[in-house]
């Protein structure tokens, strides 16, 4: 008897377990159906019951992407935490147009729901911070004290940090309250970082004490000052600029922030580093001259006359970004540089010059004996464009076909040189190399002169005349 009633209740028990697992799964199948359906009051209702289950993600997810979208209508109707805690889940969605779909819905309910929104910023989905940043930018100034809070939390400190520098000055007086009053080393190093990449003057006096900290985290703070550039920490920062002690990187960055100091003791300073040992530091100092613009041409002179062809190459690649006609002048000079490394340098950087007084010397650079400064001055000379193309179809005509040829390179790639390519190519002097560059431009209106070409004696011609109609017919 006992046998039989153990069996009995047995069963119950294990028709209870199924009975209520089938009741749990109607009733989540109904709450979906709701969460994903039309009817408002329904649908915010669901979605608030939800909102309290760990797996809701997962359960929306199992919806079609309209049933999905029908979603983002309900968590605005709810208009709070709640609906925010969903739209930020959604923003996993692998479907591209469901989370551009609700990080719109974060940007209109987010207003009165910020703290919640910047819950999201240390969501261990790269999607869901990336989004959370762009609704708080979106959302203004107000977001300004939750991405400070959030700040602090050192999950959500990089996302944090995107919305603090991108509204920059306005941020600062948050982030030099957690310098002033924050004990933890890790939070205000990051703190003094973020005051860095942000670059506002009013921070200078509150990171200059931590200077003294050990070399392995004064880098961040020589970083920052480099980044903020105040003129009160020139000789801190050119101190740290000649010392080989200081982290590489964290010289760099100093060296570019001496560029924008610009006195003569700061560029004398970047002028030395040219020859630095290390070669991110000496390739920065090159960057802070250019940085300097026409105040560094002096010293970027004293530099191109050195001994060392590794500091007259840093220092034609440095007057590549001044756009002066003295630029153009010195680099004219190392054109012809015993080292190979500084003339093919220095012809590169006339393009970047892009100054008119430097197509004729880059014109002359292409008959250059050394191969790498005449393929630099063509592309040079296409950079500079326009003010290059009769010089280049003078070119076309040269008895050197090398030159010509690069010439004609040089033009196929400035869109303004058309209408003289296609009049080159009916003088017979430059026809050759006239269509060339038309042919390497794909020009349609080539094809009658083609044609024509087609048919000459000269068999060179005629055989890049077929060439040339194989390529642009129809």
């Amino acid at each position: 008897m006992n046998r039989w009633l153990v069996r009995l209740l047995f069963l119950l028990a294990v028709g209870g377990v199924m009975g209520s697992a089938v009741w749990n799964n109607i009733a989540t199948n109904r709450l979906i159906e709701q969460a994903t359906g039309t009817d408002r009051a329904q649908q915010t209702a669901a979605l608030t019951a939800l909102a309290q289950r760990d797996d809701f993600f997962d359960l929306l997810q199992s919806r079609k992407l309209p049933a999905r979208m029908r979603v983002a209508q309900g968590v605005e109707a709810m208009n709070n935490a709640d609906g925010v805690k969903i739209a930020l889940a959604m923003l996993r969605d692998p479907a591209p147009r469901v989370r551009d779909r609700f990080l719109e819905t974060l940007k209109r309910i987010g207003k009165g729901n910020l703290a919640a929104v910047a819950e999201g910023l240390k969501n261990g989905d790269a999607k869901v911070r990336n989004g959370t940043v762009q609704a708080m930018i979106a959302l203004g100034e107000e977001s300004i004290p939750h991405a400070l809070k959030m700040f602090e939390d050192s999950g959500g400190r990089a996302a944090a940090t995107e919305v603090l520098a991108y509204f920059g000055s306005k941020s600062v007086q948050g982030l030099l309250e957690i310098l002033r009053t924050k004990e933890d080393e890790r939070l205000r190093l990051d703190t003094i970082a973020s005051l860095g990449r942000i670059g506002d003057r009013r921070a200078t006096d509150a990171i200059l004490p931590y200077l003294s900290l050990p070399v392995e985290k004064r880098r961040v703070v020589l970083s920052a000052l480099g980044s903020i550039a105040d003129p009160r920490t020139e000789g801190e920062l050119t101190r740290a600029l000649r010392s080989p002690d200081e982290d590489p990187d964290a010289r760099a960055q100093v060296a570019l922030g001496l560029g924008a100091i610009g006195t003569p003791d700061a560029l004398r300073a970047l002028k030395d580093a040219l020859a630095d040992l290390n070669l991110t530091v000496a390739d920065a100092a090159a960057l802070g001259l250019q940085r300097a613009d026409a105040k560094a041409l002096p010293y970027l002179a004293e530099a191109a006359r050195s001994s060392n062809p590794t500091v007259r190459r840093r220092a034609a690649s440095a007057l590549g970004g001044i756009r002066a006609t003295q630029a153009a002048q010195l680099l004219g000079v190392l054109l012809d540089d015993d080292a190979p490394e500084v003339r093919r340098a220095a012809a590169d950087a006339l393009g970047k010059v892009g100054r008119p007084e430097a197509v004729p010397l880059l014109i002359r650079a292409l008959s250059h004996p050394d191969g790498g400064v005449a393929q630099n001055a063509a592309r040079s000379l296409a950079q500079i464009g326009e003010p290059a193309v009769n010089p280049l179809i003078q070119t076309l005509s040269s008895p050197n076909e090398t030159v010509a040829y690069l010439a004609a390179q040089a033009l196929s790639q400035i869109p303004a040189a058309e209408p003289a390519l296609l009049t080159a190519a009916r003088n017979p002097e430059t026809r050759l190399y006239a269509l060339m560059a038309l042919i390497e431009r794909n020009s349609a209106a080539a094809v009658p002169l083609l044609q024509q070409a087609a048919r000459a004696e000269n068999s060179a011609l005629r055989a890049l005349a077929q060439r040339g109609l194989q390529q642009l017919s129809p």
